[in-house]
């Protein structure tokens, strides 16, 4: 396999790697910090917090229409 018989080709060649491999590195980031927030212990307790108000108005709800 021949990639690059020419210096312009290596140019286009470092070139194309010069744009491609932050892109990758960005969105695999990206990913990693994000998807590592579901692991995260204060967001875990935040979003039990959370369902826990949710079902404490919702039986609130339910016990004002059951009157």
């Amino acid at each position: 396999m021949t990639l690059a018989y020419t210096a312009s080709a290596w140019t286009q060649v470092l070139v194309g790697l010069s744009i491609f491999v932050p892109v990758v590195v960005t969105i695999w980031l990206t990913w990693f910090f994000l998807h590592g927030g579901k692991a995260d212990p204060d967001a875990q307790r935040w979003r039990r917090y959370d369902e826990q108000r949710r079902a404490e108005e919702r039986d609130a709800e339910v016990k004002k229409t059951a009157k």
